[in-house]
């Protein structure tokens, strides 16, 4: 898995441990819902506040 994360347009880097972190939650998360391919290619996940 490839993760990248941006904050108000600006590039955060984040470690191999953190990156790990975040795709298993919002992976396993997103598998679990009704509707979800489990072959799925590309996830996008968009948080405003």
């Amino acid at each position: 898995m490839e993760l990248k994360l941006i904050v108000d347009g600006k590039d955060i880097p984040m470690n191999r441990f953190v990156e790990k972190m975040v795709e298993g939650v919002v992976a396993g998360t997103v598998q679990s819902l009704d509707g979800v391919d489990k072959n799925w290619k590309e996830l996008t996940l968009t948080i405003g506040r």
